[in-house]
């Protein structure tokens, strides 16, 4: 009955979760198109991607994987939680300091001084986000999904408001603003989050620092962090190759394909993770159950992510020019669709390992990536650097197969599921997404060359297709789960 319980505390935090990553994405993609074709250009935009690929590895270092740490420590006494916070603050308190002095020279170093000033900011609203940082893990801890993500809803709104607002200004007389829209929006979502995290889990510290607590805290989200910006490090990279070796503009074109993608993938498959790293926090030491749960979640995961790629894949050429300003990356949107499809299940892993206590195998995973794939960002940028981002995007297919075998053999590893247990879970799934792929790419070619005809007739294939595998797999379910007729 507890399991139950669990599962269906689960399936609801993750309906939760994913309405309000849905809103985010929709609200981020909306509000970014808004600014592109009202009044930021592609060179602005690719000014403040520089600052914003920076922007996860500042969260990382001030956070040092203390919200991570403090989730699995929820249930510890107010000295613990306290000291945890303090090491929270005085790690944010040095990455601002730090921030100011080095203004000067991040600016000079990307050949704009606005960069410099946007990181300062970014720091300044990571000393403010301390203050939500043991109220939220509590709530993480208790499952309590809906609640949270209710909250997010209104700071996703209050950041997109915010940003729209910066950007109108920017666009009548106060041209700077155009480029600092994009980090005014974070920063009135830390505001909102902030002051709703301590309304609903009221929470302040206490004038203790226990040595031991924050040392074991530090030992597990340190690693934790290490790991999380090398992720950030290596998923950023090719925006800063990009940038130096095509300039900003490639940057802002290369971005666009890459939120379409690589960005839906991490939005969507964050609903998973998200309540993947709790559950799997409460199940360590239950290895029946954390293995029944990891393929549980991974197909999951594909389930709600596959058709995205699917449409995006095949209708690229379709959708980019419906949606967005020219120029336009439709080869690079195809090629990170390959990455997309092995990043569905990468994003559960870690998630999976860390809350299982693991952060060193997460560590170790992310050292390989950062390794990898910005070697071959670089090489193939200097190559074949004619092809221009595409052949970025080209690096991107190359090199992360390598981190992402890794990845899967530590997690088998670790829960003692063996791959062709695993293999076969997710086959009914991904053999779906080969054979609906096949059924949109006949579909796109035989109609004729008009983009929003095909872009919906991709569309609707994949969705009555979704919709007919949906219900096929609910019903052998309730098949299987129905008791037998009485004699």
């Amino acid at each position: 009955m507890a399991d139950e319980n669990i599962q269906r505390t689960l399936r609801r935090g993750t309906a939760w979760v994913g309405v309000a990553s849905g809103l985010s994405g929709v609200l981020d993609v909306v509000s970014t198109l808004a600014c592109l074709w009202l009044w930021v250009s592609y060179d602005e935009l690719g000014i403040a991607t520089i600052a914003i690929a920076l922007f996860p590895v500042l969260d990382r270092i001030a956070q040092l994987g203390l919200g991570q740490a403090a989730v699995r420590s929820a249930d510890a006494g107010p000295r613990e939680l306290s000291s945890i916070w303090w090491l929270n603050v005085a790690a944010a308190c040095a990455l601002l300091a730090v921030s100011f002095v080095a203004a000067p020279a991040i600016g000079a170093a990307f050949g704009h001084a606005i960069v410099g000033s946007l990181v300062c900011a970014y720091a300044a609203k990571l000393l403010l986000q301390t203050t939500q940082l043991i109220p939220e893990a509590t709530l993480r801890r208790e499952l309590a999904f809906d609640t949270l993500s209710k909250l997010k809803i209104f700071a996703f709104l209050a950041e997109t408001t915010a940003k729209l607002t910066t950007a109108y200004l920017g666009g009548h007389g106060h041209p700077d603003l155009r480029i600092w829209c994009f980090v005014v929006g974070p920063i009135a979502s830390t505001i909102v989050m902030t002051i709703g995290t301590q309304i609903l889990r009221p929470w302040r510290p206490q004038l203790v620092f226990d040595r031991a607590a924050a040392t074991a805290a530090a030992k597990f989200g340190i690693q934790l962090s290490l790991a999380e910006m090398l992720y950030f490090a290596y998923t950023s990279a090719d925006y800063l190759v990009i940038g130096w070796v095509f300039g900003t503009t490639a940057v802002g074109v290369y971005r666009v394909a890459y939120e379409l993608v690589l960005d839906v993938v991490r939005l969507v498959s964050m609903i998973t993770a998200e309540v993947a790293f709790p559950a799997f926090a409460r199940l360590a030491g239950d290895r029946d159950a954390v293995g029944k749960q990891l393929v549980e979640l991974t197909r999951q995961n594909l389930m709600l992510v596959a058709p995205l790629l699917v449409v995006i894949g095949v209708a690229a050429g379709d959708l980019l020019p419906i949606i967005f300003p020219p120029p336009y990356a439709v080869t690079a949107a195809q090629i990170l669709c390959i990455v997309g499809a092995l990043r569905i299940v990468s994003f559960v892993l870690p998630a999976m390992l860390a809350g299982l206590g693991h952060s060193r195998d997460v560590l170790v995973y992310n050292a390989i990536a950062a390794v990898v794939c910005p070697a071959a960002f670089a090489l193939a940028a200097t190559v074949w650097g004619d092809a221009g981002y595409v052949s970025v995007a080209w690096a991107w297919a190359a090199s992360y197969p390598i981190p992402f075998v890794v990845l899967v053999w530590l997690a088998l590893q670790r829960t003692g599921v063996s791959l062709r247990t695993f293999a076969r879970g997710l086959a009914p799934v991904v053999g779906w997404a080969v054979a609906t792929t096949a059924a949109t790419i006949a579909a796109h070619a035989a109609l004729p060359d008009d983009k929003w005809l095909r872009a919906i007739a991709v569309a609707v294939v994949t969705l009555a297709s979704y919709g007919a595998f949906w219900w096929n797999r609910r019903r052998t379910s309730l098949a299987v789960d129905r008791p037998p007729a009485a004699v």
